[in-house]
Order: structure tokens, then sequence, then C-alpha cells
């Protein structure tokens, strides 16, 4: 089966029971054999956890201040096709925490958990998938 050049699959790492990413194309991630088609969260340690119908432009404080309420040291938020930057009033919970924050492409973000998931860092990913157009 060939693969399309905008999906990357990642070769399978012993990953000692974390949740991490194997896969992701258009419309879809996949965490731990599993694929997501809707925005979900993710931690190494309890793995993803979905988000339904949350967009980029839909991310509030509010939200954010939940996932800053699980003590990350970073949070990546993949905001899907193209990167953007969220609004400072956004990302504030975070900030004012003293919690990394990274806005990036999907892609990048996927890449990104993966390397700090592995080496042990407490993050979490806000991944916005968007839909494929048929």
């Amino acid at each position: 089966m060939a693969l399309s050049p905008m999906t990357t699959t990642f070769t399978p790492q012993s990953n000692g029971g974390m949740f991490g990413i194997n896969a992701y194309g258009p419309g879809y991630i996949e965490v731990n054999g599993v694929r997501h088609e809707t925005a979900f969260q993710l931690h190494p340690e309890s793995g993803p956890s979905p988000r339904p119908g949350l967009t980029v432009s839909s991310i509030s404080a509010e939200c954010i201040r939940e996932i800053a309420g699980l003590a990350p040291e970073l949070v990546l938020i993949g905001t899907g096709n193209r990167q953007v930057f969220l609004p400072p009033s956004v990302l504030a919970p975070l900030i004012q925490r003293r919690v990394g924050v990274e806005c990036m492409a999907l892609p990048a973000a996927c890449r990104t958990f993966n390397l700090l998931a592995a080496e042990g860092r407490q993050v979490i990913a806000l991944l916005i998938i968007e839909p494929t157009t048929t």
C-alpha cells in the first residue's frame, strides 16, 4: 500500500506502555494503533482525551486553564495544517504558571510530542485535526 506524500508513519519504538503518535495524515492522527479524526488532548501516560468540535478559533482560556491544571511542563498546540499563534489572553493560564507553550502546525506538533515524551518530559499536546475535503 503506497502512502500519500502528506502521510507520515513512524518506526515503531518501545514506549514502555506510554502513549505515542504512530502516524498522521490528512484528517487523522493514530495513537497507539487507534485512529483519531477529531481534536483531542494527548498525555503520554494517560493517553488521548477527545475534544470533539474543538477548532483553533474555539480554543478559549478556559480550555487552556483545564490543561494547565494537569501540571505539564510544556504544552504543544497543533493548530492544523498551518501554524496559528493563539492570543496571549487565551494562553494566559499557562503563561501565569510559567508553563512552556508552543503553537505549531499539526505535523510538527506530532513529531515534537513523540520526542519530548520519549525523553520523559511532562508534555501535553492539544491536537486540532482539520476535516479532509472530498
